[in-house]
């Protein structure tokens, strides 16, 4: 006597059919035809594996709105008159008790989605804690990495040069700003660039983070405010500045920050306006590899040729490069023969070459449409 078939399990070999195509869908396998088809309502029913394979919510929605109707004739004879009104009677109770309860069903489902929304929106615990503690920790790097808790007025008295040689420096570029009425001084330090404009009959203010710099400016009366150099920036109205002057600034910030600082420039300054950077010689070997690294605020040297860069490709015309200041120390004798002086010419330039460069722009006459 053969033995029974085996019992079929429709339940496993449904969820083994729902899972392979899951799987074949995640990889690609069924394009948006098969995902289309998967949609298309069953005669008399509701999309294939709509709820197994769609969106949870929609899925949620299709069921219920899904139209059921109920038929409460009664077709057997006699009886079948009494057993149809009973039905309607109990039916028409029943609906007045589901409508009821379906309309506090769906109130209570909009305020579960309104509540699963704000959970997805809202961060998870701890969250701003950790963004925080984050925060706080980069902040901390930034400050030690240019240790920014360094006493800026003992350095500057140190480091920062004779007042008077900052002062003979600027004047070179003085007639640059001859006759504008709002030249910016980005990074303004003690006020020697506002000195000498304010003496020359230029309108001019500064902008600097250094509290007590700020204050050693204020005390000699000029227009000083505390900012971040390109924070300020972004704040002025395109073309509202006629000159920006920045010396020693470029090399104490990151790469990323001097491009967007240079394109906020070419915006807020009106056409034909001046820009003046000045930042350490790095092809000077006594300054980029030892008097460049005396502050620790600065970040890296810029080449002369990069510099130009930057300005060109942001936009400004008529870049110029100007060295000044030649480097201090006993140089190499130029002496011997033609080959032996002209050895010693060569290491006299990049050893004890100008330490400071200045590269010069303009923002064009006309401004692009």
């Amino acid at each position: 006597m053969a033995s029974p078939p085996p019992a079929v399990d429709e339940d496993e070999i449904l969820a083994e059919i729902r899972e392979r195509i899951r799987r074949k869908r995640e990889t690609g396998v069924y394009g948006p035809e098969v995902d289309a088809a998967l949609r298309l309502p069953l005669p008399g029913g509701r999309p294939l594996f709509s709820e197994e394979l769609g969106d949870a919510l929609p899925a949620l929605r299709e069921a219920i709105d899904e139209p059921f109707e109920y038929d409460p004739r009664s077709r057997k004879p006699v009886v079948g008159l009494f057993v149809t009104a009973a039905r309607r009677l109990v039916m028409g109770l029943l609906r007045w008790w589901l409508a009821a309860a379906s309309e506090r069903q769906d109130r209570i489902d909009r305020l579960t989605f309104r509540a699963l929304l704000d959970l997805r929106e809202r961060p998870s615990p701890g969250f701003d804690e950790r963004l925080r503690h984050l925060e706080e920790g980069w902040a901390r790097f930034r400050r030690d990495l240019v240790a920014a808790d360094l006493h800026s007025v003992y350095f500057q008295a140190r480091f920062g040069g004779d007042e008077p040689v900052i002062r003979r420096q600027s004047e070179r570029f003085l007639e640059l700003f001859r006759g504008r009425s709002r030249v910016l001084d980005l990074g303004s330090g003690r006020g020697t660039f506002l000195e000498l404009m304010r003496d020359s009959g230029i309108g001019a203010y500064g902008v600097d983070l250094d509290a007590r710099m700020i204050e050693t400016a204020r005390s000699r009366g000029l227009d000083v405010r505390e900012a971040d150099a390109l924070e300020h920036l972004r704040a002025l109205e395109p073309a509202s500045i006629d000159g920006l002057y920045a010396r020693h600034l470029a090399e104490h910030v990151l790469p990323g920050e001097l491009v967007a600082m240079l394109r906020e420039c070419r915006r807020v300054l009106a056409p034909g306006s001046p820009v003046v950077f000045v930042t350490p010689d790095p092809r000077t070997l006594s300054v980029g590899a030892h008097t460049f690294w005396l502050d620790p605020g600065h970040v890296r040297p810029i080449p002369p040729d990069l510099f130009r860069f930057y300005l060109e490709v942001e936009g400004f015309e008529d870049v110029d490069l100007v060295t000044f200041e030649p480097s201090e120390g006993e140089r190499l004798r130029e002496e011997g023969d033609d080959a032996a002086r002209h050895n010693a010419r060569l290491l006299n330039e990049v050893l004890f070459g100008d330490r400071d460069y200045a590269v010069i722009g303009r923002t064009p006459y006309q401004r692009a449409p």
